[in-house]
């Protein structure tokens, strides 16, 4: 079908969206791993804002409390991680932006019956977890409509096709966002809006949207605290491209950012919760990270999307073709942004019971522009003896992607790797038994 749809008949490009998107939903729904981990309790705290207009969770009763009877502030102080007592009272310690934007979506499901809280107060973690799994992976089934409609304002509607369901099934988007209501999937998909924008922008040569590309970066980081990358890198971006754009769009920003700011005062009583403290970053021993970020053969992106191999050979390969090569330098700002933030973050660089590079998620949309921009300067190349080759080397990529995060989206026991005594043992770089094939083969006994 998409090879006989053309870019400008709208018709059919919005009957193929609706295609990609109840193809991709039906995948992530169907795939069996939940994990809610780290994201327990967002719906309820959604709930919480949304019936009683108050972030405290002790509203619920029977919801875990601290073992300290103090304002403390570190997740260890709980007897769930995920809950901190501040200010007297039992809230979410995770960021609270995702509990925020859910908010209409768990008010429509709360509506069919399905509740993150029990009647007398207890937390229905089965409600929560179907909840969860639900918004995000209607989440993710729209950001893949977003990678198609980014990559089609470029390519043929066939290869954007490839690139979003590419982008979709053959990376952490399947392995990660969709399995659970992450930070990593609102924010996510918050990329994959800004870098939607900013393509659409600057190749149809309209005049950027300010105040909407301000909103996005704003909720970048009251999802995530790594927002503070976009919030650097685009506002750089703006004020060198769309000069004219900036003051808008930095009000916008600086809206948003100071909502957020008086939020948080209202709930943890500060500025910067101990979530989004910079105690939590080390400048040292760096070398561990960004080996195990990258290649490590339980957590590298280089191992389990292999195809960002292809996509960083395409940009340097064409890159006297590239076009918009402003988007180009800022797409590598928020990769490496982020690469350094996942360093610095030293202490907790393996991130958790997880499946594969989790802190990688949110690099993906900018992967995603990379690739729309390297395969729009291989089409226009003038020697296209190589093209055959590539493809075929993309395609066997992209094969190796899908199933590699397959894996995660499918297998309990590759996700419980993370709390396998050899693994304790032997760390996460041991190659006899890396996470992918936990499942597959017996777990080694030495």
């Amino acid at each position: 079908m998409a090879e006989s749809v053309q870019r400008d008949d709208r018709g059919s490009i919005v009957r193929l969206q609706i295609i990609l998107f109840l193809f991709s939903l039906a995948v992530f729904l169907a795939a069996p791993v939940a994990n809610v981990s780290d994201s327990r309790y967002t719906a309820l705290l959604s709930e919480c804002l949304l019936h009683h207009h108050s972030a405290e969770l002790d509203e619920y009763y029977k919801v875990p409390v601290p073992w300290q009877t103090g304002d403390a502030i570190r997740p260890d102080e709980a007897n769930e991680f995920q809950l901190v007592k501040t200010r007297g009272h039992v809230t979410y310690f995770f960021p609270h932006g995702s509990s925020i934007l859910s908010m209409p979506l768990v008010g429509a499901i709360n509506a069919v019956g399905v509740s993150a809280a029990t009647p007398d107060g207890h937390l229905n973690l089965a409600g929560e977890i179907r909840i969860e799994r639900l918004i995000a992976s209607v989440l993710m089934a729209a950001l893949m409509c977003v990678f198609f409609a980014t990559a089609v304002t470029m390519l043929p509607v066939s290869w954007s096709v490839v690139v979003a369901l590419g982008a979709s099934m053959g990376s952490q988007i399947l392995s990660t966002a969709s399995r659970g209501l992450w930070s990593h999937t609102w924010e996510v998909f918050l990329y994959g809006l800004i870098a939607h924008s900013i393509l659409n922008t600057e190749h149809r040569g309209a005049r950027l949207r300010p105040v909407w590309v301000g909103t996005l970066v704003a909720w970048t980081y009251c999802v995530r605290p790594t927002g503070a990358v976009a919030i650097i890198a685009v506002s750089v971006y703006v004020l060198w491209i769309h000069r004219k754009d900036f003051i808008a769009y930095s009000a916008a920003l600086a809206g948003w950012l100071a909502a957020f700011v008086i939020y948080l005062w209202s709930v943890f009583g500060t500025i910067v919760p101990p979530y989004y403290s910079a105690s939590r970053l080390k400048l040292h021993d760096l070398l561990l990270p960004l080996a195990g970020n990258l290649v490590s053969p339980s957590r590298g992106l280089l191992v389990f999307v292999p195809t960002t191999l292809f996509v960083l050979y395409l940009v340097a390969r064409y890159r006297k073709l590239l076009a918009h090569k402003q988007l180009v330098v800022l797409a590598f700002a928020q990769i490496v942004g982020l690469e350094i933030i996942m360093c610095i973050n030293n202490r907790d660089w393996a991130a958790g019971l997880c499946y594969g590079p989790r802190f990688f998620t949110d690099a993906i949309p900018w992967f995603v522009l990379l690739a729309i921009l390297g395969l729009d300067a291989m089409r226009r190349a003038s020697d296209a003896s190589g093209h055959r080759m590539e493809i075929a080397a993309a395609i066997f990529l992209l094969t190796v992607s899908i199933a590699m995060n397959a894996r995660g989206a499918w297998s309990y026991a590759a996700v419980d790797w993370s709390l396998s005594q050899y693994v304790s043992r032997h760390g996460f770089f041991d190659w006899r038994y890396p996470q992918f094939m936990a499942g597959l083969m017996a777990e080694p006994k030495n």
